[in-house]
């Protein structure tokens, strides 16, 4: 696969990622935040730039809905609607956020777990 092409199926791959967020943020909350018009944008144009690996790292380390920057109840609860709809929309990626936090995040389980109670997840 060519590079334009791989960097164009990185974009649809996020932009779906995108739309279902909004979609399961909006049924479990009720409406959509104003974070939610800006989850993984930046990945959307980074795509246009960089490489997966260099775009991945880079949204890792600044968005804060990654473990990195996380520090608020906000952070948490996109955090958790991230690892949910995952599932919906990433076939690399078929756990729930409860599945998702046992497996790779148990160091989080203090601060994640209510959310994902809250949320009725």
């Amino acid at each position: 696969m060519g590079a334009l092409s791989q960097k164009a199926n990185n974009i649809k791959y996020t932009l779906n990622h995108r739309k279902a967020f909004r979609g399961l943020e909006r049924r479990l909350l009720g409406h959509n935040t104003f974070r939610s018009l800006f989850h993984d944008l930046d990945k959307v144009f980074l795509y246009m730039i960089f490489d997966h690996d260099k775009v991945h790292n880079m949204h890792v380390k600044h968005a804060h809905h990654h473990e990195l920057k996380a520090k608020t109840h906000g952070d948490y609860v996109q955090m958790v609607i991230d690892w949910e709809c995952a599932r919906f929309t990433k076939p690399d990626k078929p756990l729930n956020a409860r599945q998702t936090l046992d497996k790779y995040y148990p160091h989080l389980k203090d601060k994640v777990l209510p959310v994902i109670e809250e949320l009725g997840l």
